[in-house]
Order: structure tokens, then C-alpha cells, then sequence
């Protein structure tokens, strides 16, 4: 089963040399400095032969990849060692709409359903100038060779390990070229390479609904969703939500730690109310979006901003490391909770309030986001949304407890530790 697809974005020489001017002006400043890395969640996933749905008056390309499978736990591997963590390599196809930006979060043009086949895993002993071919209906495509990737298969697996613990089934998609090969429906797409299982998908206007998914529910969450806290980080509100997903890694429980890197100088907590979902959305209307809550729980959506990089904002090495997302597992019923747009919210650290707001500042409020996210993606049961956090943002260090309070929904605490702490408990 798989559980977190990472995807890296820029990996390819080709998107560096498309993208060399771009990068030099506001908002990027410099080329990336680290990957850049976003997640297919499992909305998108579909296996070979499953038909795809293509959005409505949206073009749609393909992406041809290759996907590695990990096949053991994974935490802080070389790239030496990385050989020793893979399960096997498979063919993929990371679908996406045309980007213009690596800004901000990639949601709306990379998680539309369906938007990410895989095939069956194979093992090869060298993947390192492997072809990977695409056909149309039949016709070759396109056509391009891993030994163009800036970082391949072992590289990937360190740079995420180091921030984020791997588990079996996880997959990291390895790349594509700058140039895609544009889909219509009645195409039929397959894509190939030597010693791997092809992986071919019929795309068509609609697609057959996909009622029961597998894998982890999904963590959506929001930035800078409380006007009060966009202008604390010199941002004018946002025109429409900022939403990016948290990989399963991140997520840890009430009266957990969370590890505060060494090398740091501003660690800071997010209070947030968090929805979890109780029925299948998909395109459902803003008037009837509350019927689709299981209930609410809140969380602490830590974040790093030493680490942050102007591609994909706020990317994984910000928000997606081990242990930064303490989540209250007890869940709240709406009928205990009649309106929650007007709940206090506060942060305490050591016992002194640092935070303190009220959901009904949200700049979109829970209706709006379920009916905006199922507009084009497949809510599941389970699936979560973290609706972001107020004004009042404090660095934490080793030693601080934290406890998110919010109203009628309950009370949250955990402890900073240091690297050095966490590594120590682990013996």
C-alpha cells in the first residue's frame, strides 16, 4: 500500500536552463538551493489501465517518471546507503495543468483526481540513464533519459531522509523535463522502460468515481488564512486559499515532542482548528459543506523558517519534518460545536498566553474551503484540513511546552526538545 508520494519539482537540467532568468528576479532571488519537493495525494493515484478524468477546460500534460518505491524504514540515510532502502522503481505519470509560477503551493495545478498513475514495481540494479519513453494513442512522444537529472534516485532519498522518516511503501518521484507532452480526452497515454512493467491510462471527459481510496487520509493546510497573521508576516491576505499538504511523517499526538533542529534560529508554533471530513466531497456546494464534517480536532502546524525557499511555499523542509504536527487525535461532533467560526483560540508557552485569536477572523472560512478543494479534488473520510493560525507567532526552544487551546474543542500540549535530546530517546 502506498502511503506518501513525495514528488520533486526542478530536477530536470531542463527545467534550470527554462527557468535561469526567472529565478534571478523577486520572488525566487537564487536558483534552488535544495529540492524542491511537493506531494500527490492520494486523490490523485490510479493504477495502470485505470481511466483518467480530465478537468474541464483546463489542458492537461503529462509527466512522464520514474518512481522509486521504498522498501524499509529510512531516516537520515547517505546516499551511500540509500541503495540498501529501495524496494524497486516504477513507471509514473505525474500529471499536472501548465505552471507559471514555483511559488506558491502547486495543489491546484498537480492534485486533481487521478493525477497520478503508477505502475507495477520492478527491481533494476541501475536507473541511472534509464529512457523513459512516452506514446500517444501509440505515437512516441517524447522522450528522455534519467542521466539528465540533477540529483537521481540515492541523492533524493538522503536530502528527504534527513528531515523526514521514509516508511515502506512511501515513493518519491524522481523528475520530469521542462517539456510535456499535452493530453486530450480519448487519448490513450503509455509510458516505457527497459525492464519495467508499462503503464498505460485512457483519458477520457469523466472518469468512473473512485469511492474508496486507500492509503493515509490527507492533511491539507492552510497559510496565511487569518488576516491578522499575513500582515504580522508582511503578506496581504490572500485572493484565494493558500493550501499545502503535511506528509504523514509530521504527525505525532497530543503530550508528544516535537525536535527543534540545532542550526536554527526561528522555530515558531500555528494553533489551528483542523476539520476532519466524514463522507465522500466531490463538487460540493458551499451551502451544504458543513454535512460533510465528521467534526473538528485542532493541531500545531510547527514550521522553520530558517528553511524556507521561495519555491512551493512553505515547502516540506519548512513544515514537513519529523515529529512537527502534534494533532489531537479526540474528535469533536458538530453537534457539540454549533458555530465554529467564533472559537477562542490561544497558545500558551510555559503557562504564558502568546497567542491569542478567534476562528471567526478566518480570511475563508470552512464551508468556502470544502466547497474550493472539492471543486477539484476527491475529499476522503478522514481527510483533514487545518484552517490555519492568528497573529502571535513566538520562537519555541528546547525546554518551552506548548499547549494550543481552542474553544469547545479541547486542549493540544507538547515539549521542544533539541536534536541532540530526540536522537538520545531514540537509543
Amino acid at each position: 500500500m502506498k502511503r506518501t508520494v513525495f514528488a520533486a519539482a526542478l530536477n530536470h537540467q531542463s527545467q534550470i536552463e527554462a527557468w535561469a532568468a526567472a529565478f534571478q528576479q523577486p520572488p525566487y532571488q537564487h536558483p534552488p538551493q535544495h529540492p524542491v519537493w511537493f506531494i500527490k495525494p492520494r486523490n490523485t493515484w490510479r493504477s495502470h489501465r485505470d481511466t483518467v478524468g480530465l478537468p474541464a477546460g483546463e489542458q492537461v500534460y503529462s509527466g512522464a517518471t520514474l518512481a522509486v518505491v521504498i522498501g524499509e524504514t529510512a531516516r537520515k540515510v547517505s546516499a551511500e546507503k540509500a541503495r540498501e532502502v529501495i524496494a524497486g522503481y516504477a513507471l509514473a505519470n505525474e500529471l499536472s495543468l501548465a505552471e507559471e509560477s514555483f511559488y506558491r503551493p502547486a495543489i491546484k495545478a498537480k492534485c486533481h483526481d487521478g493525477f497520478c498513475p503508477i505502475g507495477e514495481i520492478a527491481v533494476l540494479p541501475d536507473v541511472s540513464a534509464l529512457q523513459i519513453i512516452t506514446e500517444v494513442n501509440g505515437e512516441v512522444r517524447d522522450c528522455w533519459n534519467t542521466a539528465d537529472l540533477r540529483r537521481g534516485a540515492t541523492e533524493l532519498i538522503a536530502s528527504l531522509s534527513e528531515f523526514s522518516t521514509l516508511q515502506p511503501g512511501d515513493v518519491i518521484l524522481l523528475g520530469t523535463p521542462q517539456q510535456r507532452v499535452a493530453i486530450h480526452a480519448g487519448d490513450v497515454v503509455t509510458i516505457k522502460a527497459a525492464g519495467l512493467p508499462e503503464l498505460s491510462n485512457p483519458f477520457s471527459d469523466s472518469a468512473p468515481p473512485m469511492e474508496q481510496l486507500s492509503g493515509q487520509p490527507t492533511l491539507f493546510a492552510l497559510g496565511l488564512n487569518y488576516a491578522d497573521h499575513a500582515s504580522e508576516l508582511d503578506f496581504k491576505a490572500p485572493e484565494e486559499p493558500l493550501v499545502f499538504i503535511k506528509a504523514a511523517n509530521t504527525l505525532t499526538g497530543d503530550h508528544s515532542v516535537s525536535v527543534r533542529p540545532d542550526d536554527v534560529e526561528y522555530m515558531h508554533y500555528e494553533g489551528e482548528l483542523v476539520v476532519v471530513m466524514g463522507k465522500t466531497a466531490r463538487r460540493v456546494s458551499r451551502d451544504n459543506a458543513l454535512d460533510y464534517v465528521a467534526g473538528y480536532t485542532l493541531c500545531n502546524d510547527y514550521a522553520v523558517r530558517d528553511y524556507l525557499e521561495n519555491y512551493y511555499r512553505p515547502n516540506l523542509r519548512v513544515k514537513s519534518r519529523d515529529t512537527l504536527t502534534p494533532l489531537r487525535e479526540a474528535i469533536v461532533r458538530p453537534s457539540a460545536l454549533p458555530d465554529p467560526h467564533n472559537l477562542a483560540l490561544k497558545t500558551f508557552v510555559n503557562g504564558e498566553l502568546r497567542q491569542s485569536g478567534n476562528t471567526r477572523d478566518m480570511v475563508f472560512d470552512i464551508p468556502f474551503l470544502i466547497a474550493w478543494l472539492s471543486e477539484f479534488l476527491t475529499l476522503q473520510p478522514g481527510d483533514m484540513i487545518a484552517t490555519g493560525t492568528p497573529k502571535g507567532l513566538a520562537d519555541v526552544r528546547p525546554g518551552d511546552e506548548v499547549v494550543v487551546e481552542i474553544e469547545g474543542v479541547g486542549r493540544l500540549t507538547n515539549r521542544i526538545v533539541s536534536e541532540q535530546q530526540f536522537e538520545d530517546s531514540l537509543k
